[in-house]
């Protein structure tokens, strides 16, 4: 087995420089055209000015009567509310139950003022809160 030695690099002079590559001309990206060519664009006002948006359809507001169920139904939730609270003994709660008290409390009174204010969704929303957590509480008692 022979070894040799590998051969020595060449010499900077010996080196021919490659030539670089001309530059790439620069790619031009087709346009897709959505509208017409300018020549064919009606000037009139109308073709500029433009198109109305869409306006949603406004739902129409609940008849008298179902208010009034509604209505009926808020404080009928209430008043079971005030008398399921009015039997909670606060005293008997634990700090993590009296905190459920305070905030079925806070929704009671908001439903209240909703009730008044006219607003009968969130009036009916934070009854429906005030009474689940009343209810939690009476689970734990």
């Amino acid at each position: 087995m022979v070894i040799e030695e590998p051969a020595p690099p060449p010499k900077p002079e010996e080196v021919a420089p490659q030539p670089t590559p001309p530059p790439r001309p620069a790619r031009r990206r087709r346009v897709l055209r959505t509208e017409p060519p300018p020549a064919a664009v009606e000037t009139t006002p109308e073709a500029i000015a433009p198109p109305p948006a869409e306006v949603p359809a406004l739902e129409p507001g609940k008849s008298s009567a179902e208010e009034s169920t509604v209505r009926q139904q808020i404080r009928g939730l209430q008043e079971d509310i005030r008398q399921r609270l009015a039997r909670l003994p606060e005293t008997r709660l634990s700090p993590s139950d009296r905190k459920t008290l305070a905030d079925a409390r806070t929704f009671f009174t908001q439903s209240g003022r909703a009730l008044e204010e006219g607003d009968l969704q969130r009036a009916l929303n934070l009854a429906r809160k005030a009474s689940l957590l009343v209810a939690a509480l009476e689970q734990t008692e």
